[in-house]
């Protein structure tokens, strides 16, 4: 069903019945020049017609295209400037009278603007809550990009530091002192290994755990 039947509660009685004048004045106005405009085609074709009827043969020949026939007024021609001539018309006419009569509408395209106007509770409008979800969604994507680049950064700060990921030794490593050259190489080559692997998977944007399949979160995804 078309809107006009079902105007929105922000338009007054008044509002609509301005509006439904503007749009039958439009209609009238464009019906009118459809008349107006097929009458003076027609009228037009005939007057060319006869004036091209009154010329001499080498006149016409002369208004002709060399090697090509006189050119000729019959139906097809008479109903080309009916057409042409009511297309025109009402154009013409129907954008005339929108154009005179568009000041009237202005009022109702301040309708919903208007204070304590709204379409929904909370004193906000079905747009501007889109608005509010969209900015709070762009912020909290923000927020985590933020606290994921400092994890990284502190992470990575703590490997070349030379400490450990978690606090369970105050964040350094195991000493060393009373332990054998043996022992002391093998956990040299197994803490240097881990930092390796650490650092390859945080430059591959992988995590630490395999929880997830060794990547970062759905979430995480999205807002990079």
């Amino acid at each position: 069903m078309s809107r006009a039947f079902s105007p929105p509660d922000t338009l007054s009685k008044d509002d609509i019945r301005t509006l439904g004048d503007v749009r039958r004045n439009i209609w009238t106005a464009g019906f009118t020049g459809l008349a107006y405009g097929s009458v003076t085609g027609f009228a037009s074709h005939s007057i060319i017609k006869y004036v091209y009827n009154k010329l001499p043969e080498k006149q016409k020949l002369k208004m002709a295209a060399p090697n090509d026939v006189p050119f000729r007024f019959t139906r097809n021609t008479a109903f080309l400037s009916v057409m042409v001539g009511g297309a025109v018309g009402s154009f013409v006419m129907a954008t005339a009278a929108g154009k005179n009569r568009v000041h009237k509408l202005a009022p109702i395209y301040e309708a919903g603007k208007k204070e304590g106007v709204v379409s929904s509770a909370g004193g906000m409008s079905d747009y501007q809550r889109d608005l509010q979800r969209a900015q709070e969604r762009e912020e909290e994507i923000r927020e985590r990009n933020r606290r994921r680049l400092s994890r990284r950064k502190t992470m990575r700060q703590r490997l070349e530091e030379g400490h450990g990921l978690s606090d369970s030794h105050s964040g350094n490593w195991a000493d060393d002192n009373n332990t054998s050259q043996s022992e002391t190489w093998e956990r040299n080559r197994r803490r240097m290994s881990r930092r390796a692997t650490v650092r390859h998977r945080l430059e591959e944007g992988h995590g630490l755990s395999d929880s997830h399949g060794g990547h970062w979160s759905a979430s995480d995804g999205d807002a990079r």
